[in-house]
């Protein structure tokens, strides 16, 4: 059963963001599994940026897990690499891909959902939105590509 990619919100946020009137508080991606009754499977995460731990138990929500950022039992990208084949492991490292990814890509090589793809980085330029994105096809096949994603708003009257 596939799962998703979302954000999570943390207390902290991005020194770039330090000098705003408003705190924007810091949201990082974290991939979640779905089990046979739609829910999410819950489990803990660390911010990419504080390391606080998060509780995960639905679609961007979680609950802080205070005085738990030393925990060790969290996943880090270097088990995944060593659970994902050379290929796709070494190409989420070497592109410096979020751990979200390793854990999307572990999916789809278990689940063998070749021709699934992950959305590794995304920019948008005027109305266009660039994607780099790799798509695996098998343990041993991947593709790389950028894609533009035209975006259309329209206004309601």
């Amino acid at each position: 059963m596939p799962g998703i990619k979302h954000l999570v919100e943390c207390h902290c946020f991005l020194k770039v963001f330090s000098q705003n009137e408003k705190q924007i508080n810091h949201k990082f991606p974290v991939y979640s599994k779905i089990d046979q009754n739609d829910k999410v499977i819950p489990k803990l995460v660390k911010c990419n940026n504080c390391e606080a731990t998060h509780f995960v138990y639905d679609i961007c929500r979680s609950e802080l897990k205070p005085g738990k950022e030393n925990i060790t039992t969290t996943m880090e990208k270097e088990d995944y690499v060593m659970m994902l084949p050379f290929k796709i492991g070494n190409f989420l490292l070497e592109s410096g891909a979020d751990i979200s990814d390793f854990e999307h890509a572990l999916d789809i090589v278990e689940e063998e959902r070749w021709g699934e793809f992950i959305v590794l980085k995304r920019s948008i330029v005027d109305e266009e939105e660039q994607v780099k994105l790799v798509e695996i096809h098998g343990e041993d096949k991947i593709i790389i590509m950028n894609k533009n994603i035209k975006s259309v708003v329209r206004e309601s009257i």
